[in-house]
């Protein structure tokens, strides 16, 4: 599993009580009370220049983003957005625990559930292989605490957090034996590995960074975090657990609608679409060609062939190795021909994935670009010569972190639209509008989007009219999020969750010559975060709202061509409508099988495969 959580917090927090100057607090949270001195504990009730002190005075708490001071379970505690606000405390020998028993404490009030895995506290930086500890609210909305030992081990509560409600929660571990405790109350024990393994990764409070990606990130309320070495009994941990607590109120939009089809099945229940053809663009042979990140299959078809790109980097994903990257089959997509290049970037300057658009008998293309490890993130275009077969660059053409994910849809102001990402910032959805067909100069429009709701912005959008509708990946949660301009994608409402359920992942949009619009990515009520199957949903004629859902390739696939295993993840879709064949390029991960490296060299290592 690649994500856990340690959680230290609720010990930490009720140490920090103790030792603080309120009245009923301190004697409660005292050494005398639960037996143990804390090794850390922070109230999370105070915000002095940034910082949360350490009421054990060791490990004093850095402030990530803009968190605000609110209502706490005595006092004040710390409101984090659930997009950037999170405490991060440097590693020390003082929060190294190796085979000693350690306490874990803390008191949450966590606003919104089914937004994936939110992290209390936890000691990881998964990219990094620094892997120890997590106690969290999992995807499936308990808490749980995480341990390494050569993967993760667990300890789970039966209890769900009610939003907007205080509870208390300690994990214990001891000699290999785990307990959790809710509210007081003993909810899971059981078997742990008998000792932590001890690395450089920073204790953090409410999300986990990894390495400059945040993951996992908390909203709503923490308090009296604190860790001790040592077990905490039983009785102790019911008089932490003991107080009288004021909900927060929390208000929670109803979801825009987009899906008009009944309960959303599961997967299992979802038909596989019949005589769907398979074919694989790039297989992943890192031993042969020395590559290892493949992502972002993009397809187009230009004057009787089939033309494919993709992302491709013999380092780690989004470093400045990267190259654009692609292939042509001349029979419609079951053979391949050789490997070409778009631009293979220069010394600290990588071209990642992008978009293809065949217009007036020119084949274009526009890539997504960046210094260093995603830094000054811009789209460039290029157009492909034919007498020589290169592709000649014609420059930087969107800034401001734009990254496009769909090829431009001309619409019926006559100015092209083409969807993506902005980078940074929140990472919102974002649209670059043609100056008609001038496709060498296009504005920026963002996508506003709430404060507290997470994302990855990327984004696909559907054409009606001067009504324009932006489907875009949530940053941690399950869930579609949806736009809508009425201006040809001048102006928009704030990305909302919708009620059709979304991996996490890159969504593909568009509107077949039936007049049906259609959603490709995972769309299920089971799949949660797990890439998988890849399904489309469509709307009926002419109607907006999808309205019926389909199976296009499951994970296991015995039957082939492609790889095949229970752990595939198959991604960041892509689709072409031609001659009545609607061609899906796809990238798909093998579930890992036969991949070497470490951190981010593993990060999507990915074969590139063809449904039509």
């Amino acid at each position: 599993m690649n994500k856990i959580i340690s959680t230290t917090v609720d010990a930490l927090m009720a140490i920090v009580l103790l030792l603080l100057p309120v009245a009923g607090v301190a004697a409660e949270q005292s050494t005398s009370s639960t037996g143990l001195p804390p090794v850390a504990a922070w109230s999370l009730g105070t915000l002095d220049a940034g910082v949360v002190p350490d009421a054990a005075g060791r490990l004093t708490g850095k402030v990530v983003g803009a968190p605000e001071l609110i209502a706490g379970v005595e006092g004040q505690a710390l409101k984090l957005d659930g997009l950037g606000d999170y405490v991060t405390v440097a590693a020390t020998d003082a929060i190294a625990f190796a085979d000693a028993p350690f306490s874990i404490t803390a008191w949450i009030n966590v606003y919104a559930l089914d937004r994936g895995q939110q992290m209390i506290v936890a000691k990881n930086v998964y990219a990094a292989n620094q892997r120890e500890w997590g106690l969290m609210i999992d995807a499936d909305n308990r808490f749980r605490f995480y341990l390494w030992d050569q993967g993760w081990k667990t300890v789970g509560s039966q209890t769900q957090p009610q939003p907007g409600h205080w509870m208390h929660v300690a994990v214990t571990v001891d000699r290999g034996q785990g307990r959790l405790y809710v509210n007081g109350k003993l909810e899971g024990e059981g078997p742990l590995p008998a000792s932590v393994p001890t690395t450089d990764a920073p204790l953090t409070i409410g999300a986990v960074d990894n390495s400059g990606q945040l993951m996992q990130v908390f909203l709503g309320a923490i308090d009296e975090v604190a860790l001790f070495r040592g077990v905490l009994g039983p009785a102790v941990i019911q008089r932490m657990a003991d107080k009288q607590t004021t909900p927060h109120k929390i208000e929670i939009p109803e979801p825009v609608k987009i899906w008009d089809g009944g309960p959303v099945p599961k997967s299992a229940e979802i038909p596989v679409l019949p005589g769907v053809e398979f074919h694989v663009i790039k297989p992943y042979e890192f031993s042969r060609d020395g590559y290892r990140f493949l992502h972002g299959v993009a397809l187009a078809w230009h004057k009787g062939r089939l033309v494919a790109s993709f992302g491709h980097n013999r380092r780690g994903e989004n470093t400045d190795t990267e190259e654009a990257r692609g292939r042509v089959s001349d029979d419609g997509g079951r053979t391949w021909g050789e490997i070409f290049t778009i631009d293979a970037g220069e010394p600290g300057l990588g071209v990642s994935h992008g978009v293809f658009l065949s217009h007036e008998g020119t084949l274009w293309s526009f890539h997504g670009a960046y210094h260093g490890t995603m830094k000054d993130v811009h789209t460039r275009a290029y157009v492909l010569d034919e007498s020589s077969d290169r592709w000649q660059p014609k420059g930087v053409v969107v800034e401001g972190g734009f990254w496009p994910m769909q090829e431009p849809l001309k619409m019926a102001d006559g100015n092209w639209i083409m969807s993506g990402a902005r980078v940074g910032d929140g990472n919102p959805a974002a649209v670059a509008i043609s100056h008609g067909d001038d496709l060498t100069k296009w504005d920026l429009v963002v996508i506003p989007r709430p404060p507290s709701l997470p994302m990855w912005g990327e984004s696909s959008v559907i054409l009606d009219g001067a009504r324009v509708v932006n489907v875009a990946r949530h940053g941690s949660q399950a869930v579609s999020l949806v736009a809508h301009s009425e201006d040809y994608g001048r102006t928009w409402t704030p990305s909302r969750p919708a009620n059709l359920p979304m991996v996490t992942s890159k969504p593909y949009t568009g509107t077949l010559s039936t007049g049906q619009n259609y959603l490709i990515c995972t769309t299920t009520a089971d799949s949660g975060r797990r890439r998988s199957p890849l399904t489309i949903a469509v709307s009926r004629p002419g109607q907006p709202e999808l309205s019926r859902v389909f199976v296009i390739r499951h994970a296991l696939f015995p039957e082939g061509p492609g790889e095949s295993h229970e752990r595939v993840a198959l991604a960041y879709p892509y689709a072409i409508e031609h001659d009545g064949k609607l061609y899906v390029g796809y990238s798909n991960s093998g579930g890992g099988v036969g991949r070497t490296g470490e951190g981010r060299e593993l990060w999507n290592n990915n074969s590139a495969e063809l449904a039509i």
